[in-house]
C-alpha cells in the first residue's frame, strides 16, 4: 500500500518573489508537484525540484481553467500517490484565498497537510505604495473586504451601513470592476464623498502603478487611468499620507525589468544593488564555472610558482580556482606573498586581498589592455611571468609579453560551461514570460552563452529590441558582434558604475 505524500498550503505572496517566506522556499525545493494560480510569480518555480510537476490551474474565470472542484481532486490525487504536493496561491491561502476549502477537501481522505503562511496583498500592496493602514492620530483600525460582493446577489455578508460609518481604513481587495458600484453603495449610505481613496495596480511588482483621489471621483480617475486587475481600493485618511510616504519615489528603476547574468557559483552583488533602486530582478545563470584538472605540467607551474617575479590574475573566479590549486598540492596561497601580484580590476583585487594576497598592481582601465599599458612602463629585462585565466579567456597579455621577449607561461585553471537547464529557462523567460527590458552583461563569456542559447531567428523574435547593459568596452563588443544594442556602459568598470549608468538610461528613457 503507498503512503499517503503531504499536501503544503503556501502563500506566494502578492507579487514579488523575494516576498516568499523562508519556509514557503523551503518546502517549495521538496515537492514533486505544485499546482500553482495565475498571480504566482513565475521565479517562484525555480525554487522547485527540475524534475518536479508542474500544473498550471488557469486564471480564474477564463477558459480551460481548473475550477475549485478540479484543483481540490487534483491535490488528493497526487497525495494519494504519496507525493509532497505544493498547492502555491497568491498572498496568504487564507485570506479570501478558498484555502480552508482545499483543505477540507483532504480531511475525509486523512490526507496530512501543513499551511505555510503569505505575505497577504491586504496590507503589502498599501505599504508598497507609501500607504500606512494604520497612523496614531488617524486610525485604529482597518478592515479587509472582499471587492466581489457589491450587495446585488442573495445572502451578501457585507454590511454596506456599517462600512460607510468604519473611521478607520478600508481596503477593498479583487474589485476593480466593481469599483463604481463600491463608490456608490458607500456614497449611498452616508461615507464623506470627500474620503481620501486609492487604487493600487499589480502592487510589489514592476507593474504597480497607483492612483489617488476622494470616494467621489475615484472610479472614474481608475477608468481614465485604464488601470488593470489585479488591484486593491484604499479608503481614509492614511491615503493622503503616501504623498510623502511613496518608497518609489527614492527607486529610479522601479517598473525596470532587467536580466541579470550570473556564473553559477553565485548571483554576486549586481542583483541586490538593482533591487535596491526599485527594479525587477530575473537571474539567468549562463555561465558554470569548472575547475581544469591539473596535469603534470600544471603541477610542475604551480610547485615553481615562487620563482615568477610576476602572477598575474585575470579574474575573481581565477583566484578562487589558484587557491583550490594550491590546496590540491598542499600549498597555502600565502606561499605566493613574495611574488608580485597584478590584477586585471577591483574586483580581482578585492578576491585576492580576500584570499591572503597583496596586489601590486590595479590597473585604471580594467580590462587586460590596462595592464598592457601599465607593463609598458617597466623594466621587464630578466622578468618572469605566470599568467592565471580561463581556458577560453583573451590573449593580450600574451601578445604583449611575447612582443617584449618576456617569458610567459599560461596557467588556465578553469573553464565557462552554459549550466544545464540554461537553454530551457531563457527560452521560456522570452517565450512565456513576457522577456525584459534590459540585459545586462558583466563579462564576454556571459554575453557569448546569453546569445548563443538561441538560434538566429530566436535572436531576431525575441532579442532585437532589447537593451543591453554592459560592464565594459570589451564586453560591448561582444554584444555588437551579435547584433545588440550597448545603452548603458560605465567609464569606470565596476558594478557600482554599471548601475549608476543604468540609472542615467531609464532616466532619459523615461523622459521620451
Amino acid at each position: 500500500m503507498v503512503k499517503k505524500g503531504r499536501v503544503f498550503l503556501v502563500g506566494a505572496g502578492p507579487g514579488d518573489p523575494g516576498l516568499l517566506t523562508l519556509r514557503g522556499r523551503e518546502v517549495l525545493s521538496q515537492a514533486d508537484v505544485v499546482l500553482y494560480d495565475a498571480l504566482v510569480h513565475p521565479d517562484l518555480l525555480e525554487h522547485a525540484p527540475p524534475g518536479a510537476l508542474r500544473i498550471f490551474r488557469g486564471s480564474r474565470g477564463k477558459k480551460g481553467a481548473l475550477n475549485q472542484a478540479q484543483i481540490n481532486r487534483k491535490l488528493v490525487q497526487y497525495a494519494l500517490q504519496g507525493k509532497k504536493v505544493v498547492r502555491l496561491k497568491g498572498g496568504d491561502p487564507f485570506v479570501f484565498g478558498r484555502g480552508g476549502e482545499e483543505l477540507l477537501a483532504l480531511v475525509p481522505r486523512k490526507i496530512p497537510f501543513e499551511v505555510v503562511p503569505g505575505v497577504s496583498s491586504s496590507y503589502a500592496v498599501p505599504t508598497a505604495a507609501g500607504i500606512p493602514l494604520s497612523h496614531r492620530g488617524m486610525n485604529a483600525s482597518f478592515t479587509v473586504v472582499t471587492g466581489h460582493e457589491t450587495g446585488d446577489k442573495p445572502g451578501s455578508q457585507i454590511d454596506w451601513a456599517h462600512l460607510a460609518r468604519d473611521r478607520g481604513t478600508l481596503v477593498f481587495l479583487m474589485g476593480l470592476h466593481t469599483l463604481p458600484e463600491v463608490s456608490r453603495r458607500l456614497l449611498s449610505h452616508g461615507m464623506d464623498p470627500k474620503t481620501p481613496a486609492a487604487v493600487v495596480q499589480k502592487g510589489t511588482t514592476r507593474h504597480q502603478k497607483s492612483v489617488r483621489g476622494v470616494l467621489s471621483d475615484i472610479a472614474a480617475k481608475v477608468h481614465g487611468a485604464k488601470l488593470q486587475a489585479p488591484a486593491i481600493l484604499v479608503l481614509g485618511k492614511v491615503v493622503a499620507l503616501s504623498k510623502w510616504l511613496d518608497p518609489e519615489a527614492h527607486r529610479p528603476l522601479k517598473g525596470l525589468r532587467v536580466l541579470v547574468t550570473r556564473n553559477l557559483m553565485k548571483a554576486g552583488p549586481l542583483t541586490q544593488m538593482l533591487k535596491e533602486k526599485g527594479a525587477e530582478v530575473v537571474e539567468a545563470a549562463t555561465i558554470e564555472l569548472r575547475p581544469l584538472p591539473l596535469g603534470p605540467r600544471d603541477r610542475r607551474l604551480l610547485e615553481g610558482a615562487l620563482d615568477y617575479d610576476w602572477i598575474v590574475l585575470s579574474s575573481a573566479p581565477a583566484v578562487e580556482f589558484l587557491k583550490e590549486a594550491f590546496q590540491q598540492l598542499g600549498f597555502p596561497l600565502s606561499r605566493l606573498r613574495p611574488v608580485s601580484i597584478a590584477c586585471v580590476g577591483p574586483s580581482t583585487a578585492k578576491a585576492a586581498r580576500a584570499a591572503g594576497l597583496v596586489p601590486s598592481l590595479v590597473p585604471k582601465d580594467f580590462k587586460q589592455e590596462g595592464l598592457v599599458h601599465a607593463f609598458r612602463r617597466m623594466d621587464l629585462r630578466g622578468q618572469r611571468v605566470l599568467f592565471i585565466r580561463a581556458k577560453e579567456g583573451r590573449d593580450v597579455l600574451q601578445r604583449f609579453f611575447r612582443a617584449q621577449r618576456v617569458p610567459c607561461d599560461l596557467l588556465p585553471l578553469y573553464e565557462n560551461h552554459v549550466p544545464p537547464g540554461a537553454v530551457r529557462r531563457l527560452r521560456s523567460l522570452f517565450k512565456d514570460e513576457g522577456g525584459v527590458d534590459l540585459l545586462t552583461f558583466a563579462s564576454s563569456s556571459a554575453a557569448e552563452h546569453f546569445y548563443g542559447a538561441f538560434t538566429p531567428a530566436e535572436r531576431e523574435r525575441w532579442l532585437a529590441q532589447v537593451p543591453a547593459a554592459v560592464i565594459g568596452p570589451v564586453t560591448g563588443a561582444t554584444v555588437r558582434q551579435w547584433g545588440g544594442r550597448v545603452v548603458a556602459q560605465p567609464k569606470v568598470y565596476t558594478l557600482d558604475h554599471l548601475v549608476d549608468a543604468i540609472g542615467r538610461w531609464a532616466k532619459k528613457r523615461d523622459k521620451k
